[in-house]
């Protein structure tokens, strides 16, 4: 008598999943009241379908349109981000590496509206004007042997360089460099309390790692000094006798905000599509910033 033994059935790659599948569509169920916080669902309920009947299905039109929503209600969010976090820039994207290894070209930072009791550094009382002011004049700046800022004293009094104080976004002024008018996301390292109003010095975390520059043809670091040594400064022509980011020291009243809050490589898909493609278009070669994916 011959016994045939009973065929095991095997296990395919999809049964493995089939629970979580069905474990997601039931949560799809659940929730699916939440499909109405989703400002595409009523784009889709009302707009869409009268777009299709006139235009046909997947037409050029019902794609303009999505774009336009798409685009509205970006804007929109980032609106209302700036009246909840009281600042007219809510997020930005950091493009270079001057904060490593605080956070990183990509990521995306949330900004709010700096506080009174938010820490900007050692607070240093002054009896001058400071709005238009070379920094060298009344700040003297401390470095070490391979030249990164380590101290500085401002009337007889001598502070440590902490990487401490808030981090913040502040439109730059040197009408002689690249940077004059863009964001810049550094830390501040000093407040200054003048008659002419309330003001910061800053600098960028990334002094302790050497980089290799085309430029200089050398291994350097990427900022040993702080944003505002230009040193001594030409009044009329707004000259400065060293290169620098900003000439002056940044007024509070004109911070774009403090950064709270970061999110990871998010920004990356934008330096993509628009550094990264332009920089290999121009000059064949990624932005000297770019690091492992962005």
């Amino acid at each position: 008598m011959v016994k045939f033994k009973k065929a095991v059935k095997r296990k395919s790659f999809g049964d493995f999943f089939a629970p979580i599948s069905r474990g997601f569509s039931f949560l799809k169920k659940k929730f699916s009241f939440l499909r109405f916080l989703d400002p595409f669902t009523y784009v889709d309920l009302f707009v869409i379908p009268k777009i299709r009947t006139k235009f046909g299905e997947d037409s050029l039109v019902e794609k303009a349109t999505n774009v336009f929503f798409a685009l509205l209600f970006a804007f929109l969010a980032y609106t209302i981000l700036g009246i909840v976090f009281q600042t007219s820039s809510p997020m930005v994207i950091v493009y270079s590496a001057s904060m490593e290894p605080s956070f990183f070209r990509g990521d995306v930072m949330f900004l709010g509206k700096p506080a009174q009791n938010d820490s900007f550094g050692p607070v240093i009382f002054v009896d001058y004007d400071v709005a238009k002011k070379g920094v060298s004049e009344f700040f003297y700046p401390t470095y070490d042997a391979e030249g990164r800022f380590v101290s500085f004293s401002v009337g007889g009094q001598d502070f440590n360089y902490a990487k401490t104080a808030s981090v913040v976004v502040y439109s730059a002024y040197n009408p002689l460099t690249q940077y004059n008018g863009k964001p810049i996301i550094h830390r501040s390292i000093a407040k200054i309390v003048a008659p002419d109003g309330n003001f910061i010095l800053t600098k960028g975390d990334n002094d302790s790692k050497k980089f290799f520059s085309e430029y200089f043809g050398q291994y350097i670091y990427s900022n040993p000094t702080f944003d505002q040594d230009c040193g001594s400064i030409v009044p009329v022509y707004e000259k400065p006798s060293k290169g620098c980011i900003t000439l002056y020291p940044v007024k509070m009243d004109s911070l774009q905000g403090r950064a709270f809050f970061r999110i990871p490589l998010v920004g990356c898909v934008k330096l993509w599509l628009v550094d990264d493609l332009t920089s290999l278009l121009l000059t064949g070669k990624l932005p000297p910033d770019f690091k492992g994916i962005c």
